[in-house]
């Protein structure tokens, strides 16, 4: 009879045990999964709206330093810019994007396509010869085939493709990235204390292109710019 009674206690207390369990285990599987969908969320995020970064890369002399700003009063100095100008966007034809595109300052992007214009001083006391590098921060699907990224400098304009996909040459009306991930890179020669470089950057998925085809959909495309004092002219000396 203690026997049975023992018995009887343990399955009383094991059934405690699960409802507790029945009531705990739902709550966590709940906690999971709300981290799970923040996770998601900050990722799809983190996709769609990547950015378009310039750095101004350090030099170890003091002497020798650039600055960046949105505007060319440089109300505000900084060695990096980061421009949130990147959304879901489809193919159009280049020739009918804005004539104004090197005439606004800071972020001035369109529905399908991303524009940044910016300023580049020499903050210094020396004159220095500068290098900026145009670069494939990001690329999937291989949606690069069909980009075209629009340089200006102090107003004038390349635009920029990667080869064409049959090894015939540079995309009409265009010149070929300088490799695989670098789009352009030139060196700013004699330049001098409180001197500017004014820069503007566009991009979009160029309808006109043979490799703007369907499996391109979905993919992603980010580029970004660096800046680095590379002689001075005072080591010439």
């Amino acid at each position: 009879m203690r026997q049975i009674k023992s018995t009887l206690r343990r399955t009383a207390a094991e059934v405690r045990q699960y409802r507790i369990l029945k009531r705990i285990i739902p709550a966590i599987i709940g906690i999971i999964a709300m981290l799970l969908i923040i996770v998601y969320i900050v990722a799809v995020l983190y996709s769609k709206y990547r950015s378009f970064t310039v750095t101004v890369l350090k030099y170890d002399a003091m002497k020798y330093a650039l600055t960046l700003s949105d505007t060319p009063e440089f109300y505000e100095n900084t060695s990096k810019l980061n421009s949130k100008a990147s959304t879901d966007i489809t193919n159009i034809d280049g020739n009918t994007l804005p004539a104004d595109l090197d005439n606004i300052n800071g972020e001035h992007s369109g529905d399908n396509y991303a524009a940044y214009t910016f300023y580049c001083k020499n903050a210094g006391t020396e004159t220095v010869t500068y290098r900026y590098q145009l670069y494939i921060a990001n690329m999937t699907r291989d949606i690069e085939k069909a980009i075209r990224v629009r340089l200006y400098i102090n107003g004038n304009s390349i635009t920029y493709a990667r080869t064409a996909s049959d090894g015939s040459g540079p995309e009409p009306g265009t010149s070929e990235f300088k490799t695989e991930t670098v789009i352009a890179e030139s060196d700013i020669e004699n330049f001098a204390p409180g001197d500017i470089t004014k820069y503007t950057v566009v991009i979009w998925l160029e309808g006109n292109d043979p490799d703007c085809l369907d499996h391109l959909i979905g993919g992603e495309f980010k580029i970004d710019m660096t800046m680095s004092v590379i002689k001075g002219e005072a080591e010439e000396k």
